[in-house]
């Protein structure tokens, strides 16, 4: 595709992800009135990755959704609107790693789950003593949940930027299906595209090697 062609795609499919994300109930109340700014972050990532053939640096997708919000689990979702509507696209292989670069790099930003709403201290008497909550109940700083460092795809090696192994390693693999919501036909062309081109940069790895790497882990069950 030529660039025109290319900046089509990206306002197409920008479009298109912000409208199923601002129809999904799970996103849509957290997105609200703030729309406007992830449809400015969603189409600079797509600008970037197809146009520039670069990538978009996560820190201000991810301030934004900091602010939305919105935990590793909900990022998923939006991730997954976006690239359901770019796969049909034929982008490219590079193009698809590039965008995943970039949601996998935004999500490792955000918080494993919603943080429990506070609730208001009391303080109970007891006779003629007021007893206050105990310091020991509450949760050490050692304690507090922190993301989990990126597991992204580094070409021309495909190594894993996480752990050095591998890609998609273990750990990568589990986080995948979450992000695509289960083993889903939008998945498995993903992982495709990828072993398209890790066979360019890896002309020792065998096909057969490289099928059972990108695609062998996925579970037998049906795809939708």
């Amino acid at each position: 595709m030529d660039a025109q062609a290319l900046e089509q795609v990206v306002r197409s499919v920008a479009t298109e992800a912000l409208r199923r994300i601002g129809a999904d109930p799970r996103l849509a109340p957290r997105v609200g009135a703030d729309v406007d700014a992830l449809s400015v972050c969603v189409h600079d990532m797509l600008h970037r990755a197809l146009v520039e053939q670069t990538w978009l640096g996560p820190r201000i997708l991810a301030g934004l959704c900091r602010r939305l919000e919105l935990t590793q689990e909900s990022f998923d979702l939006l991730g997954h609107h976006v690239l359901t509507v770019l796969l049909p696209h034929q982008v490219g292989p590079d193009a698809l790693v590039r965008v995943g670069a970039t949601l996998s790099g935004v999500r490792c930003y955000l918080p494993l789950a919603a943080a429990p709403a506070p609730t208001k201290s009391r303080n109970v008497r007891r006779g003629a003593a007021l007893v206050r909550p105990r310091a020991a109940n509450l949760p050490p700083a050692s304690r507090q949940r922190r993301s989990p460092p990126g597991h992204l795809p580094m070409p021309p090696t495909w190594t894993c930027t996480g752990c050095g192994q591998d890609w998609p390693c273990v750990t990568k693999q589990s986080q995948l299906l979450v992000e695509f919501g289960g083993p889903r036909v939008a998945l498995a062309v993903y992982l495709g595209s990828c072993l398209s081109a890790a066979l360019q940069d890896l002309p020792a790895l065998s096909v057969g090697h490289a099928q059972a790497r990108f695609l062998g882990w996925l579970p037998k069950s049906r795809f939708f």
